[in-house]
């Protein structure tokens, strides 16, 4: 017959198992538990059932599953992982969330603080290689996107190709001094000329 373990008193040894084919509880003592053991609340048990003089008891009890494990099993199924590697460490995380004037600025890794994700718009390679999206030469590139390049067809086209490809680009250049250098030059040239403009 199978039950669970309804009460258990460790001082006296004795307890009471709830019967699922009897709908009642049943008496238990220590000396029929042949688990190593000790019983608590929610264990699933497998017993024989006894008739004395005094009612029902259990006898000959095996542990099927202890509470312990079926709260981790359920714990298991139900729980869902919502954490994510961070780029930087690797480490499983739940980013934190930084503001700006109130708005959702960025997320980081609450360990070594790399961002995870940046939620303002801005230019991909050039805040890869300036590292801040609020670096002056960002800024004026921005600028020069607003202003010059989505005024015309040509432009339009050009910075719909860019936000499609550049975002690979930006993220294979990120932390490269071989490749930020250069990029960096060629993106100063772009800002002075556009400046004198």
């Amino acid at each position: 017959m199978k039950g669970t373990v309804k009460f258990y008193n460790s001082e006296k040894g004795f307890g009471f198992i709830f019967s699922e084919g009897l709908k009642q509880d049943i008496y238990f003592h220590i000396n029929d538990w042949k688990h190593p053991s000790v019983p608590v609340g929610n264990d699933d048990i497998e017993f024989e059932l006894q008739d004395d003089k005094r009612g029902f008891r259990a006898d000959n009890i095996r542990l099927i599953s202890s509470a312990v494990e079926k709260c981790n099993a359920a714990y298991t199924t139900n729980a869902k992982d919502d954490r994510v590697l961070c780029p930087s460490c690797s480490k499983k995380i739940v980013p934190r969330m930084i503001t700006f004037r109130g708005k959702p600025d960025k997320s980081v890794c609450p360990y070594c603080a790399a961002t995870v994700k940046n939620f303002r718009e801005g230019c991909f390679i050039a805040t890869a290689v300036y590292g801040d999206i609020d670096h002056p030469s960002v800024v004026v590139l921005r600028e020069f996107r607003d202003k010059k390049l989505l005024t015309n067809t040509i432009g339009i086209w050009f910075v719909e190709w860019y936000y499609r490809w550049s975002p690979k680009v930006a993220n294979y250049v990120r932390g490269k001094r071989y490749f930020t250098k250069p990029v960096k030059f060629l993106l100063e040239i772009l800002v002075k000329q556009y400046k004198r403009k």
